[in-house]
């Protein structure tokens, strides 16, 4: 999480996260409504641009028809037309162009949010499985406090998506089981470890005492599941300064691929066996089999246990559709439909609804929940702008004919 805007983004949601007193639902909402308040207007001036393509659209007509065998004349004759009437075809990617930008940081920031989650989750097990008798006690309920607080609607696990597909389908990941999976840990990069918030700030657990990040870092080493010096981000070739990007792992990384025999004898037993190169011990052994205390938390009998019902994923693309619906009536409605710049705009929102199910099904549902409240809230905010729009323009129609 390098770039300055999803760090915002992500302060922002924390900042909110503890003002609400870690409620998931009012912070997405509050954060969902701050973000739509920003996207206002620009959507004011698309409505402006609709309403004066409107007026124009039947003397572009007439100009297609004029010049349809000399497009270089229509160029020229349709750009002084626009400009006569001040109606600029940049204005109406305008807000696609604040949204997709705005979209991919808030997915990084919530990855990110959910990384961190999960590496606590880590941490406090590993604190949990190793502490004295006199300390367990007090170990496994924070442990078992934070797992229990994951819970959102019926989602089990807001930090894993709402899903009970398990496969890899291209690019996209539809993991739906509770607990995050070992090969999605072992993909984390050096680069994302060593630029991670609360490995670098620490975090205060549920009974208020803060952990820095060097314990955090030096208790999953010592359990198997860490290896490489803290801070340390890796090699700096190509892109490995992009977080986003970089897959390197010679510095931090989480699930190492083996473990040593004391290592390995502590957590799993004398007789510990495991499933890499040569039966040895991988971090991943040790973190399937510590994170088996949680509920559900991995396969067990052969099943998939399923993180959510996949009911947020198609919640926001029918958010996205009914939004692309309203415009298209809209654009009818005003009479500038046939506008062609108007028509790519239509196919290209036609995509996002799916888009939105395939990034949500592999994304966080915290993600998801956020993705569908922004759709809602931006349907609500059309519906109101188109209202104003009309309202005054029946007022002029009514001084005109007065």
């Amino acid at each position: 999480m390098t770039f300055f805007l999803t760090r915002w983004f992500y302060w922002l949601m924390q900042f909110l996260y503890g003002l609400f007193n870690n409620s998931y639902l009012l912070t997405i909402l509050v954060v969902t409504i701050l973000l739509r308040l920003v996207q206002i207007f620009p959507d004011i001036s698309n409505r402006k641009t609709q309403i004066k393509m409107a007026v124009v659209q039947p003397k572009l007509n007439a100009l297609q028809k004029r010049y349809e065998n000399d497009p270089q004349k229509l160029r020229v004759e349709q750009q002084k037309l626009m400009k006569e009437h001040g109606v600029s075809t940049l204005s109406s990617c305008l807000p696609m162009l604040i949204t997709l930008p705005l979209f991919f940081c808030f997915l990084a920031a919530f990855r990110c949010w959910g990384n961190e989650e999960t590496v606590k989750l880590m941490y406090e097990t590993a604190v949990a499985e190793t502490c004295t008798v006199e300390q367990r006690a007090e170990a496994d309920e924070t442990a078992m406090d934070t797992f229990k607080s994951y819970k959102f609607l019926w989602v089990n696990n807001v930090w894993q998506p709402d899903s009970f597909l398990d496969a890899n389908v291209l690019i996209f990941r539809l993991d739906g089981e509770v607990i995050t999976k070992p090969r999605n840990l072992t993909a984390i990069s050096s680069v994302t470890l060593a630029n991670m918030p609360m490995l670098q700030n620490g975090y205060t657990d549920s009974n208020g005492n803060h952990i820095s990040g060097e314990t955090i870092w030096a208790k999953l080493k010592e359990t198997g599941l860490a290896a490489g010096e803290y801070g340390d981000a890796g090699a700096k070739t190509g892109c490995s300064n992009c977080s986003s990007c970089s897959t390197d792992r010679s510095g931090m990384s989480l699930l190492p691929e083996s473990v040593d025999t004391a290592t390995a004898a502590k957590m799993l037993g004398e007789n510990a066996e495991g499933t890499g190169t040569d039966n040895a011990v991988t971090g991943s052994d040790i973190y399937s089999k510590i994170m088996q205390r949680y509920p559900d938390a991995l396969s067990k009998n052969g099943s998939t246990p399923a993180n959510g019902l996949m009911i947020l994923p198609f919640l926001a693309a029918g958010m996205q559709l009914l939004s692309s619906i309203i415009l298209m009536r809209r654009q009818k409605k005003d009479g500038s439909s046939q506008n062609q710049s108007n028509k790519s705009m239509n196919y290209m929102m036609y995509l996002m609804p799916i888009m939105s199910i395939m990034i949500c099904m592999s994304s966080t549902a915290a993600f998801a929940f956020y993705w569908t409240v922004s759709g809602a809230v931006q349907i609500v905010s059309s519906l109101i702008i188109n209202a104003v729009f009309d309202r005054k323009a029946k007022k002029d129609a009514e001084v005109k004919a007065a």
